[in-house]
């Protein structure tokens, strides 16, 4: 049996997490529906998220629960310190909002935390 885990986010406004995507992680769209664009899928490298309007989802699953901010998690890691060094930087001066600034663990990493732009929490992270 093979399994693939894929994100799924429902944001406010498809296009705009395409872009925040995109413009900070490289992301590219693979796939896309509807006009305006209620679905995306975006890929990078081997990771891929995909995007879901909240009216969409609400639509199609009606106990749905009303969208809050969550607390729910995603961790991107990345091969080599100076990346993320690099993005922390590139991040800040983008007045990207941060949840956590840049610290060196004691259990041999170092990360810092973003929101996107629907407040879900993005744990960047490299080996150090």
């Amino acid at each position: 049996m093979s399994l693939n885990i894929i994100n799924e986010l429902v944001v406010a406004n498809v296009q705009n997490s395409i872009q925040f995507y995109e413009n900070n992680f490289n992301f590219t769209t693979e796939m896309k529906e509807g006009k305006p664009i209620t679905w995306a899928q975006l890929k990078n490298n081997e990771a891929i998220i995909m995007l879901e309007d909240y009216n969409t989802v609400k639509s199609e699953i009606s106990n749905y629960p009303s969208k809050v901010h969550n607390s729910n998690l995603i961790k991107f890691e990345y091969n080599e310190l100076r990346e993320i060094k690099e993005l922390y930087k590139t991040l800040k001066q983008n007045n990207i909002e941060f949840f956590m600034e840049y610290t060196e663990t004691d259990y041999g990493k170092a990360e810092f935390g973003i929101l996107d732009p629907d407040k879900n929490l993005i744990l960047i992270s490299a080996v150090m």
